[in-house]
């Protein structure tokens, strides 16, 4: 048995390591500062798993004796091996699987009798996990050194994915980890495949903050990513013949190899209580519900390169006091422990049902925990690096703050009771630094979505906060007042209506009659003849009607309300839209009067996805032969070199490899769809995909109706006209709708009721498909996106606010059939006209057919009664349709008079889809449009999009690590 004692450890324990399966790392500070590593390496080990072997160590502490001069452990020269010559990106087969056997043995998570491919998967990321801690070290390490301006994204949502795989293509490990695992006995795609999806996000938000990590570290910027460590994540999505149901995630079940809580980053956080002024003439928030943040750190690797940066996510808990032991003890158990339950519970689920007071309550709680927890950590940061020398002045130079959509508004007041009531600074100094450190990104332009919350719940669960934004918007009245005066008092009205923090709340009591209106205008010559009256005339007509006076109804009060998305526009110094059409509409029309005001805050930054993720891991067929045509890898860096495919788009032997590549891709899913769903479908068919969150703008809806139509008019031709008429189709949906939305689960219901019909009608056999993927994630996406062949990006235009996974779609070679919304403009733009399938109503028109639509002016095209009758024939089945068909019908009211212009779009979409099965019969034309959305899909790399919010917004600097 090998035997190596260490000694000199930092910590003061000796530690004795015996081993006889693996090499280890041990790390330790020296003298000179800096951190080192060496490395044991196995000698002449079996590989072969062997439970009965045992290992064991063993530390005696001596942190009580009297510390000794720091010495070297004896050890041959060449296994002394230091960080900075380290190449950690190069180890060999051998010594990874040595390692993957120690974390099997020494880490583990399961018994020891077995090794299989659980224990496998966890094993290995432990082992991955390792080279990744070192570089994650040495990066903050540096940061820390240099003290460079580091930017924190703050979101709700990080939609990862899974992460070995990104993790081993990230280090350049994929050789290593392959060849390890074989000689374990597993291959790496296997071991993959075991890891669960992080439950941390729903759709586009959340995965495009991860996109936004990768970059960032790829590209060497100082950054850190903060969000909610949800224990449930939003739900796991069932589909029964019921439609839609909800079950709880499970991906915490048996842990998460890849986080390390850090137990010493813990922060308070308070709700409830009141406001009093401290001794020192201070305001003080006492009393209350108190509960601990505490950090989950999970390293993100850049690729090809040691900067390794964090997503830090918190998780809830009460102290331990907080358990009334007394209670439990006399029987009352629940109420023992409900300080403890309402704490954790924060954490619990991605965005908790919001229908009732408490719901509201939960998610107020889940993001004032985000902000206060991560700005805590990131002013304690501050404090660390500024040593004894705190300039706060200098907090916007070391410090940006980004808010990925409104729910982290609450930011903008945490910081200014931070610097005000626990640093002591005055309210103009704390409002011109939190100007200058906080940004808000807006994605939505749905007014549901531009966040409001209750006055009155926000005064009774953050009291401080709710003064600090009263003073906020006083400040804007004050601002709006001077910048319009009160010459014209109707204009100065709607200003003030429309960009004031707090909606239908009284001015504060220092511009209460700023606005005054005449009372006694004289009446012209000119009224007179209009039959307008005097002021005694109106008195004398009053009078002359008091007999017949009816008693109005009593009116119902306007709830008041906080506007978030204003608040974070006033507190912030910039404000950016993520595609080029959905900042001309926040510019023009959600935020005009802001933009009047401040111009210069107001920016695009075109979302972008990650090229590694998204084409160079999960879709390896089509990397090898963008490598091989462009002759180069740097692509996956240098996405625009991906251009240079466009003169090649016509060779017949690029195009045979490129339909080859297809096809595989293809067959994976056939797999993935029968394992799924039970339903087998033929690779040879097109397969048409809509992957989305499940909503009405999104127009899943109109997909399914134009499917619904394909499929009648297929039931009256003969097997011959059909098969003439229409191209082999399997068509994917996939998507989860929110918990209560039940308009969106009645469109799933829609979905697979329709598929259940086509799907089990002989007459139709492959000529049509239609599945339902149930519980989509990150991990299907990567499976569904390089099998797709057309992809259906039909949001009602100017509702999208960009979408990244047509983006996604676009780099994988697909065809997109799209509306005029979103970032589909700008693809559109670089992919070329002729490849991308455009059907619908432009943004500019939307509003003028929703006014004939409530004018009753609305003709509806023969095509779309004609399918909506189809529907209501029974076809599909026992169920009712009449709310969800409902919905499309009338000429106003909610719910009602078809919002989102289905039944407008609808003749453009099928006459574009017999386009589709047109240039699909063709598969020389379809495999060059193909190539070219791949060729131009280079913008829409997320490595772009970073340097913008890095040069424009966040003013940070790339750092590589020497």
């Amino acid at each position: 048995m090998d035997t190596m004692r260490i000694s000199g450890v930092s910590t003061g324990a000796e530690v004795l390591i015996q081993c006889n399966s693996l090499s280890s790392l041990v790390s330790r500070r020296c003298d000179d500062g800096k951190w080192r590593t060496r490395m044991f390496p196995a000698r002449n080990r079996d590989l072969r798993p062997s439970p009965t072997r045992r290992s064991f160590l063993s530390v005696k502490s001596i942190s009580s004796e009297p510390k000794a001069k720091v010495t070297d452990a004896v050890l041959d020269s060449e296994q002394e091996v230091f960080i900075s010559s380290m190449n950690p990106f190069a180890p060999d087969a051998a010594s990874v699987a040595s390692s993957i056997k120690y974390h099997a043995e020494f880490t583990p998570l399961f018994s020891p009798e077995k090794f299989e491919l659980p224990k496998a998967f966890f094993a290995t990321a432990q082992s991955v996990r390792d080279a990744l801690i070192m570089n994650w070290n040495a990066t903050y390490e540096y940061y820390n050194r240099v003290n460079v301006k580091q930017a924190y994204y703050l979101s709700m949502e990080f939609l990862q994915g899974r992460a070995l795989s990104n993790a081993v293509g990230n280090l350049g490990l994929n050789s290593a980890y392959g060849d390890a695992l074989k000689r374990l006995g597993f291959d790496l795609e296997s071991v993959a495949s075991q890891e669960p999806d992080p439950a941390l996000g729903n759709g586009g938000l959340g995965r495009l903050a991860s996109c936004f990590l990768d970059s960032m570290a790829t590209l060497n910027y100082p950054a850190w990513g903060y969000g909610l460590r949800y224990k449930y994540g939003l739900f796991k999505q069932r589909i029964t013949k019921d439609g839609q149901e909800e079950a709880a995630e499970d991906w915490l079940e048996l842990s998460n190899p890849w986080e390390i809580v850090r137990n010493d980053v813990s922060y308070p956080i308070k709700f409830y209580g009141k406001v009093v002024f401290g001794s020192d003439g201070k305001k003080r928030w006492i009393g209350g519900e108190d509960i601990v943040a505490v950090a989950y750190d999970v390293p993100i690797p850049g690729y090809k390169t040691k900067t390794t940066i964090n997503l830090r996510l918190w998780s809830t808990k009460a102290p331990s006091e907080d358990f009334d032991l007394s209670s439990y003890n006399s029987g009352k158990h629940t109420e023992a422990a409900e300080a403890l339950f309402n704490a954790e519970k924060i954490c619990f689920v991605l965005y908790p049902g919001d229908e009732s007071t408490e719901g509201k309550a939960l998610r107020l709680k889940q993001q004032y925990t985000l902000c206060s927890a991560s700005l805590q950590d990131i002013v304690a940061r501050f404090e660390t690096r500024s040593g004894g020398n705190v300039n706060w002045e200098e907090f916007p130079e070391k410090v940006a703050v980004q808010m990925n959509d409104t729910h982290p508004t609450l930011c903008i007041p945490e910081l200014m009771r931070i610097l005000m009531d626990l640093k002591g600074l005055s309210w103009e100094d704390a409002w011109k630094i939190t100007q200058r450190t906080v940004a808000y990104t807006n994605h939505t332009v749905l007014p549901e979505a531009l966040e409001k919350w209750s006055l009155e719940l926000m005064e009774k669960l953050l009291p401080r906060h709710v003064e600090i934004i009263e003073k906020i918007d006083e400040e804007l009245v004050r601002t709006i007042v001077s910048e319009y005066g009160t010459a014209d008092p109707d204009l100065l009205e709607e200003k003030l209506k429309a960009m004031r923090i707090l909606e239908n709340v009284e001015l504060p009591s220092a511009f209460a009659d700023v606005i005054v209106k005449p009372v006694n205008k004289p009446v012209t010559a000119k009224d007179a003849q209009n039959g307008v009256k005097t002021e005694q005339e109106e008195e004398k007509t009053a009078g002359e009607e008091e007999e017949d006076e009816v008693i109005p109804e009593p009116t119902v009060e306007p709830p008041k309300m906080v506007r978030m998305a204003n608040l974070a526009v006033v507190g912030g110094h910039a404000v950016n839209g993520v595609a080029e059409i959905h900042s001309e509409i926040v510019k023009q029309d959600v935020f005009n009067d802001f933009v009047q005001l401040w111009p210069e805050k107001f920016q695009n930054k075109t979302n972008g996805v990650t090229p590694r993720r998204w084409i160079r891991f999960c879709n390896p067929y089509l990397s090898d032969i963008i490598t091989n045509w462009i002759g180069t890898e740097d692509w996956v860096l240098n996405t625009e070199k991906v251009a240079e495919l466009r003169k090649f788009a016509d060779n017949e032997d690029l195009q045979s490899e490129w339909r080859a590549a297809k096809k595989k891709n293809k067959l994976k899913v056939v797999s993935l769809i029968k394992e799924r769903t039970g339903y087998t479908v033929s690779p040879d068919a097109m397969f048409d995909i809509q992957i989305k969150r499940i909503h009405e703008y999104k127009r899943q809806l109109l997909n399914i109706l134009g499917i619904v139509y394909r499929y009648k008019k297929m039931k009256e031709m003969s097997a011959s006209e059909r098969e003439k008429a229409f191209v082999p189709r399997v068509c994917i949906f996939g998507g989860k709708a929110f918990a209560t939305y039940v308009q969106a689960k009645r469109i799933v219901k829609f979905i697979t009721d329709v598929a259940s019909t086509i799907n089990h009608d002989p007459e139709i056999g492959d000529l049509l498909k239609v599945i339902f993927v149930p519980d989509y994630n990150v991990s299907v996406a990567e499976l569904l996106i390089p099998a797709s062949e057309l992809s259906q990006h039909i949001s009602t235009a100017g509702m999208e606010a960009s979408g990244t996974s047509n983006m996604k779609f676009s780099m994988n070679g697909c065809v997109l059939i799209g509306t005029l919304d979103g970032a589909n403009v700008e693809i559109r733009e670089e992919v070329g006209e002729e490849n991308f399938f455009l059907f619908g109503a432009k943004a500019d028109q939307i509003v003028n057919l929703r006014k004939e639509r409530a004018e009753g002016k609305f003709v509806p095209d023969p095509t779309f009664e004609e399918v909506k009758k189809f529907v209501g024939s029974g076809v599909f089945g026992s169920n009712s349709y009449d709310e969800l068909i409902g919905s499309l019908e009338g000429n106003e009211g909610f719910g009602r008079a078809d919002y989102f212009l289905v039944g407008k779009d609808f003749p453009s979409y099928i006459e574009c889809q017999e386009k589709v099965d047109e240039a699909y019969r063709d598969q020389k034309r379809w495999t060059r449009m193909s190539i070219m959305n791949t060729a131009g899909s280079f913008k829409f790399s997320s490595d772009r999009t970073i340097h913008e919010y890095a040069k424009d917004i966040w003013n940070i600097k790339q750092v590589e690590l020497p």
